[in-house]
Protein backbone atom coordinates (compact mmCIF):
# COMPACT_ATOMS: atom_id res chain seq x y z
CA UNK A 1 0.00 0.00 0.00
CA UNK A 2 1.23 3.25 -0.79
CA UNK A 3 2.87 5.86 1.83
CA UNK A 4 2.00 9.01 -0.70
CA UNK A 5 -1.27 10.71 -1.47
CA UNK A 6 -1.44 10.24 -5.21
CA UNK A 7 -2.99 6.99 -5.03
CA UNK A 8 -5.09 7.27 -1.93
CA UNK A 9 -6.35 10.70 -2.86
CA UNK A 10 -7.85 9.06 -5.91
CA UNK A 11 -9.57 6.71 -4.29
CA UNK A 12 -10.98 8.90 -1.88
CA UNK A 13 -12.38 11.32 -5.09
CA UNK A 14 -14.57 8.66 -5.86
CA UNK A 15 -15.97 7.76 -2.62
CA UNK A 16 -16.68 11.86 -2.39
CA UNK A 17 -19.02 11.08 -5.65
CA UNK A 18 -20.84 9.10 -3.61
CA UNK A 19 -22.30 11.23 -0.43
CA UNK A 20 -25.74 12.45 -0.50
CA UNK A 21 -26.17 15.35 -2.41
CA UNK A 22 -28.77 18.19 -1.72
CA UNK A 23 -31.10 16.25 -3.99
CA UNK A 24 -30.87 13.33 -1.97
CA UNK A 25 -30.81 15.04 1.15
CA UNK A 26 -33.81 17.37 -0.18
CA UNK A 27 -35.94 13.82 -0.72
CA UNK A 28 -35.09 12.78 2.76
CA UNK A 29 -36.63 16.08 3.81
CA UNK A 30 -39.53 15.60 1.83
CA UNK A 31 -40.35 11.99 3.44
CA UNK A 32 -43.63 12.35 4.40
CA UNK A 33 -43.49 9.45 6.87
CA UNK A 34 -40.38 7.89 9.17
CA UNK A 35 -40.94 4.51 7.02
CA UNK A 36 -40.26 6.65 3.90
CA UNK A 37 -37.68 8.13 5.08
CA UNK A 38 -35.95 4.60 5.57
CA UNK A 39 -37.35 3.28 2.08
CA UNK A 40 -35.50 6.64 0.56
CA UNK A 41 -32.04 5.60 1.98
CA UNK A 42 -32.54 2.02 1.15
CA UNK A 43 -32.48 3.39 -2.05
CA UNK A 44 -28.77 5.28 -2.08
CA UNK A 45 -25.23 3.90 -1.19
CA UNK A 46 -26.45 3.52 2.75
CA UNK A 47 -28.67 0.62 1.17
CA UNK A 48 -26.71 -2.12 2.17
CA UNK A 49 -26.47 -1.16 6.08
CA UNK A 50 -30.22 -0.30 5.76
CA UNK A 51 -31.50 -3.59 5.95
CA UNK A 52 -31.90 -4.13 9.25
CA UNK A 53 -34.03 -0.96 9.72
CA UNK A 54 -36.71 -2.47 7.58
CA UNK A 55 -37.32 -5.35 10.00
CA UNK A 56 -40.93 -5.10 12.09
CA UNK A 57 -40.90 -2.76 14.59
CA UNK A 58 -37.75 -1.27 13.51
CA UNK A 59 -37.11 2.75 15.19
CA UNK A 60 -34.57 4.77 15.85
CA UNK A 61 -31.65 2.41 17.20
CA UNK A 62 -31.71 0.54 14.20
CA UNK A 63 -31.33 3.51 11.80
CA UNK A 64 -28.60 4.67 13.89
CA UNK A 65 -26.50 1.61 14.00
CA UNK A 66 -27.01 1.42 10.10
CA UNK A 67 -25.50 4.57 10.24
CA UNK A 68 -22.62 4.13 12.73
CA UNK A 69 -21.78 0.92 10.59
CA UNK A 70 -21.69 3.36 7.41
CA UNK A 71 -19.28 6.03 9.06
CA UNK A 72 -17.06 3.28 10.35
CA UNK A 73 -16.77 0.97 7.27
CA UNK A 74 -16.46 4.80 5.94
CA UNK A 75 -13.23 5.44 7.59
CA UNK A 76 -11.82 2.01 7.59
CA UNK A 77 -11.94 1.58 4.05
CA UNK A 78 -9.68 4.85 3.69
CA UNK A 79 -7.32 4.02 6.47
CA UNK A 80 -6.88 0.57 4.58
CA UNK A 81 -5.97 2.82 1.23
CA UNK A 82 -2.78 4.03 3.00
CA UNK A 83 0.66 2.86 5.00
CA UNK A 84 3.37 3.97 6.89
CA UNK A 85 3.61 7.88 7.47
CA UNK A 86 0.29 8.66 5.36
CA UNK A 87 -1.66 5.94 7.54
CA UNK A 88 -0.64 7.71 10.61
CA UNK A 89 -1.52 10.70 9.24
CA UNK A 90 -5.15 9.57 8.47
CA UNK A 91 -5.38 7.59 12.12
CA UNK A 92 -4.35 11.46 13.58
CA UNK A 93 -7.56 12.42 11.74
CA UNK A 94 -9.56 9.67 13.07
CA UNK A 95 -8.26 10.17 16.60
CA UNK A 96 -10.69 13.80 16.49
CA UNK A 97 -13.21 11.22 16.66
CA UNK A 98 -11.44 9.57 19.69
CA UNK A 99 -11.29 12.98 21.38
CA UNK A 100 -14.97 13.98 21.07
CA UNK A 101 -16.08 10.41 22.19
CA UNK A 102 -13.84 10.78 25.87
CA UNK A 103 -14.95 14.07 26.19
CA UNK A 104 -18.67 12.52 25.84
CA UNK A 105 -17.74 9.53 28.05
CA UNK A 106 -16.41 11.63 30.67
CA UNK A 107 -19.29 14.26 30.64
CA UNK A 108 -21.85 11.42 30.97
CA UNK A 109 -19.67 10.21 34.39
CA UNK A 110 -19.53 13.60 36.43
CA UNK A 111 -23.35 13.60 35.09
CA UNK A 112 -24.19 10.99 35.43
CA UNK A 113 -26.38 9.74 32.57
CA UNK A 114 -25.44 6.15 32.50
CA UNK A 115 -23.89 3.86 30.33
CA UNK A 116 -26.36 2.99 27.71
CA UNK A 117 -27.19 6.97 27.35
CA UNK A 118 -23.10 7.49 26.85
CA UNK A 119 -22.82 5.02 24.50
CA UNK A 120 -25.77 6.25 22.22
CA UNK A 121 -23.94 9.77 22.13
CA UNK A 122 -20.61 8.18 20.55
CA UNK A 123 -19.15 8.59 16.99
CA UNK A 124 -18.11 4.68 15.17
CA UNK A 125 -15.45 6.47 13.28
CA UNK A 126 -12.21 6.79 15.96
CA UNK A 127 -9.53 4.23 16.43
CA UNK A 128 -9.75 3.13 20.07
CA UNK A 129 -10.96 -0.30 20.38
CA UNK A 130 -14.78 -0.77 21.18
CA UNK A 131 -14.61 -2.86 24.04
CA UNK A 132 -12.01 -0.52 25.47
CA UNK A 133 -14.81 2.53 24.73
CA UNK A 134 -17.91 0.36 26.53
CA UNK A 135 -15.76 -0.42 29.40
CA UNK A 136 -15.21 3.40 30.00
CA UNK A 137 -18.56 4.59 29.27
CA UNK A 138 -19.31 1.62 32.05
CA UNK A 139 -17.45 3.24 34.31
CA UNK A 140 -18.48 4.73 37.08
CA UNK A 141 -15.59 7.61 38.55
CA UNK A 142 -13.22 8.95 35.65
CA UNK A 143 -10.40 7.16 37.16
CA UNK A 144 -11.74 3.76 36.33
CA UNK A 145 -12.63 4.84 32.56
CA UNK A 146 -9.17 6.37 32.51
CA UNK A 147 -7.71 3.10 33.67
CA UNK A 148 -10.13 1.00 30.74
CA UNK A 149 -8.23 3.29 27.74
CA UNK A 150 -5.05 2.96 29.48
CA UNK A 151 -5.09 -0.99 29.24
CA UNK A 152 -5.59 -0.49 25.20
CA UNK A 153 -2.77 1.26 24.66
CA UNK A 154 -4.21 4.02 23.12
CA UNK A 155 -2.13 7.37 22.47
CA UNK A 156 -4.58 9.59 24.26
CA UNK A 157 -4.33 6.97 27.60
CA UNK A 158 -2.37 9.76 29.16
CA UNK A 159 -4.24 12.53 28.27
CA UNK A 160 -7.48 10.75 29.63
CA UNK A 161 -5.25 9.99 33.17
CA UNK A 162 -4.16 14.22 32.97
CA UNK A 163 -7.64 15.09 32.94
CA UNK A 164 -9.05 12.65 35.54
CA UNK A 165 -6.34 13.86 37.72
CA UNK A 166 -7.27 17.74 37.01
CA UNK A 167 -11.19 17.07 37.13
CA UNK A 168 -10.03 15.15 40.83
CA UNK A 169 -8.50 18.44 41.40
CA UNK A 170 -10.51 21.38 40.98
CA UNK A 171 -13.95 19.52 40.33
CA UNK A 172 -14.00 21.89 37.35
CA UNK A 173 -14.88 20.13 33.75
CA UNK A 174 -13.25 22.02 31.57
CA UNK A 175 -9.63 21.52 32.99
CA UNK A 176 -10.80 17.77 32.08
CA UNK A 177 -11.48 18.34 28.32
CA UNK A 178 -8.66 20.93 27.96
CA UNK A 179 -6.01 18.26 28.98
CA UNK A 180 -7.70 15.92 26.45
CA UNK A 181 -7.39 18.60 23.64
CA UNK A 182 -3.74 19.07 24.81
CA UNK A 183 -3.07 15.35 24.38
CA UNK A 184 -4.99 15.05 21.13
CA UNK A 185 -2.95 18.08 19.31
CA UNK A 186 0.55 17.16 21.02
CA UNK A 187 -0.32 13.90 19.11
CA UNK A 188 -1.38 14.96 16.18
CA UNK A 189 1.56 17.37 15.39
CA UNK A 190 4.26 14.90 16.18
CA UNK A 191 2.43 12.86 13.33
CA UNK A 192 2.06 15.09 10.98
CA UNK A 193 4.66 15.49 8.17
CA UNK A 194 2.56 16.29 5.67
CA UNK A 195 2.54 20.50 5.26
CA UNK A 196 -1.12 21.25 5.05
CA UNK A 197 -1.86 18.74 7.46
CA UNK A 198 0.12 20.75 10.08
CA UNK A 199 -1.66 24.36 8.49
CA UNK A 200 -5.28 22.97 9.24
CA UNK A 201 -3.81 21.26 12.65
CA UNK A 202 -2.57 25.24 13.75
CA UNK A 203 -6.24 26.60 12.94
CA UNK A 204 -8.12 23.70 14.48
CA UNK A 205 -5.94 24.55 17.51
CA UNK A 206 -6.72 28.42 17.25
CA UNK A 207 -10.30 27.43 17.03
CA UNK A 208 -10.22 25.62 20.03
CA UNK A 209 -8.36 27.83 22.07
CA UNK A 210 -11.32 30.42 21.38
CA UNK A 211 -13.99 27.84 22.45
CA UNK A 212 -11.71 27.03 25.65
CA UNK A 213 -11.55 31.03 26.00
CA UNK A 214 -15.31 31.67 25.21
CA UNK A 215 -15.90 28.76 27.72
CA UNK A 216 -14.43 29.97 30.99
CA UNK A 217 -15.32 33.42 29.89
CA UNK A 218 -19.09 32.11 30.35
CA UNK A 219 -18.66 30.74 33.72
CA UNK A 220 -18.19 34.63 34.87
CA UNK A 221 -14.45 33.48 36.03
CA UNK A 222 -12.42 35.93 33.90
CA UNK A 223 -9.64 34.55 35.69
CA UNK A 224 -10.38 31.01 34.36
CA UNK A 225 -9.15 32.20 31.03
CA UNK A 226 -5.68 33.37 32.22
CA UNK A 227 -4.73 30.01 33.72
CA UNK A 228 -2.35 28.71 31.11
CA UNK A 229 -3.28 25.32 32.25
CA UNK A 230 -6.06 25.87 29.61
CA UNK A 231 -4.01 26.86 26.84
CA UNK A 232 -3.41 24.36 23.90
CA UNK A 233 -0.34 25.31 22.39
CA UNK A 234 0.79 24.43 18.89
CA UNK A 235 -1.64 27.08 17.12
CA UNK A 236 -0.80 30.54 15.76
CA UNK A 237 -1.14 32.06 19.09
CA UNK A 238 1.28 32.20 22.25
CA UNK A 239 0.05 32.15 25.99
CA UNK A 240 -0.22 36.11 25.43
CA UNK A 241 -2.36 36.00 22.41
CA UNK A 242 -4.72 32.99 24.44
CA UNK A 243 -4.66 36.06 27.23
CA UNK A 244 -6.34 38.46 24.57
CA UNK A 245 -8.73 35.92 23.59
CA UNK A 246 -10.01 35.72 27.23
CA UNK A 247 -10.59 39.12 26.94
CA UNK A 248 -12.46 39.35 23.76
CA UNK A 249 -10.04 40.12 21.36
CA UNK A 250 -9.84 38.22 18.10
CA UNK A 251 -6.50 39.40 16.66
CA UNK A 252 -8.87 40.95 13.60
CA UNK A 253 -10.02 37.42 12.64
CA UNK A 254 -13.49 37.22 11.87
CA UNK A 255 -14.00 33.61 12.16
CA UNK A 256 -12.44 33.50 15.95
CA UNK A 257 -14.84 37.15 16.37
CA UNK A 258 -17.62 34.90 15.79
CA UNK A 259 -17.03 32.53 18.46
CA UNK A 260 -15.88 35.09 21.05
CA UNK A 261 -19.45 36.92 20.22
CA UNK A 262 -21.67 34.29 19.85
CA UNK A 263 -24.62 34.89 22.53
CA UNK A 264 -24.34 31.08 23.91
CA UNK A 265 -21.50 28.31 23.66
CA UNK A 266 -24.13 26.75 21.69
CA UNK A 267 -23.66 29.51 18.73
CA UNK A 268 -20.25 29.58 19.66
CA UNK A 269 -19.57 25.83 18.72
CA UNK A 270 -21.83 26.28 15.27
CA UNK A 271 -19.44 29.41 14.44
CA UNK A 272 -16.89 27.33 15.27
CA UNK A 273 -17.89 24.06 12.67
CA UNK A 274 -18.28 26.99 10.00
CA UNK A 275 -14.57 27.67 10.75
CA UNK A 276 -13.49 24.63 9.99
CA UNK A 277 -15.39 23.68 7.86
CA UNK A 278 -14.20 26.40 5.38
CA UNK A 279 -10.62 25.47 6.33
CA UNK A 280 -11.46 21.72 5.21
CA UNK A 281 -12.20 22.99 2.08
CA UNK A 282 -9.36 25.59 1.94
CA UNK A 283 -6.80 22.81 2.61
CA UNK A 284 -8.38 20.57 0.10
CA UNK A 285 -8.18 23.08 -2.72
CA UNK A 286 -4.63 24.02 -1.89
CA UNK A 287 -3.02 21.00 -1.70
CA UNK A 288 -4.94 18.40 -3.91
CA UNK A 289 -1.88 16.11 -3.62
CA UNK A 290 -1.84 16.32 0.24
CA UNK A 291 -4.15 15.07 3.23
CA UNK A 292 -6.58 17.96 2.80
CA UNK A 293 -8.80 15.80 0.23
CA UNK A 294 -9.13 12.72 2.50
CA UNK A 295 -9.80 15.55 5.44
CA UNK A 296 -12.29 17.35 3.67
CA UNK A 297 -13.81 14.21 2.52
CA UNK A 298 -14.11 12.92 6.21
CA UNK A 299 -15.84 16.31 7.89
CA UNK A 300 -18.35 15.77 4.71
CA UNK A 301 -18.84 12.27 5.53
CA UNK A 302 -19.46 13.56 9.67
CA UNK A 303 -21.79 15.99 8.15
CA UNK A 304 -23.91 13.88 6.31
CA UNK A 305 -24.06 10.95 8.73
CA UNK A 306 -25.48 13.49 11.41
CA UNK A 307 -28.17 15.19 9.16
CA UNK A 308 -29.78 12.15 8.59
CA UNK A 309 -29.38 11.04 11.98
CA UNK A 310 -31.41 14.73 12.43
CA UNK A 311 -33.55 13.87 9.83
CA UNK A 312 -34.52 10.57 11.36
CA UNK A 313 -35.46 11.43 14.89
CA UNK A 314 -37.55 14.38 12.86
CA UNK A 315 -39.61 11.63 10.97
CA UNK A 316 -40.08 9.28 13.98
CA UNK A 317 -41.71 11.80 15.76
CA UNK A 318 -43.31 13.54 13.49
CA UNK A 319 -42.18 16.98 13.54
CA UNK A 320 -42.95 19.59 10.87
CA UNK A 321 -40.40 19.52 7.79
CA UNK A 322 -39.84 23.17 8.45
CA UNK A 323 -38.38 22.84 11.71
CA UNK A 324 -36.22 19.41 10.64
CA UNK A 325 -34.68 21.94 7.82
CA UNK A 326 -33.74 24.71 10.71
CA UNK A 327 -32.06 22.09 12.56
CA UNK A 328 -30.12 20.16 9.87
CA UNK A 329 -29.08 23.91 8.92
CA UNK A 330 -28.00 25.23 12.13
Amino acid sequence: MPDDYSYINTRVRVMRTKLLDGRALDAALASGSYQEFLRVLSETDLGANMRETTTEGAGLPELDRALSQNLFATTQKVLGFADGDAKREIQALLMKWDLINLKTIVRGIVSGRGADAILEGLIPGGTIRPAALQTAAQSTDLQSAAAAIAVSGHPLAQAMRNGASAYGSTNRLLDLEVALDQGYYRYALQVARNTSLRRYLTREIDVTNALIARAARGTGAQAQALDPNLFVPGGSLDAGGYSRLSAGDAGGVASIAAILEAPSMEEAEVAARTALDTAARNVAAGDPEGVGIILDFLRRKEIEIAKLRLIGRGKYYDLPTDQIRREVQA
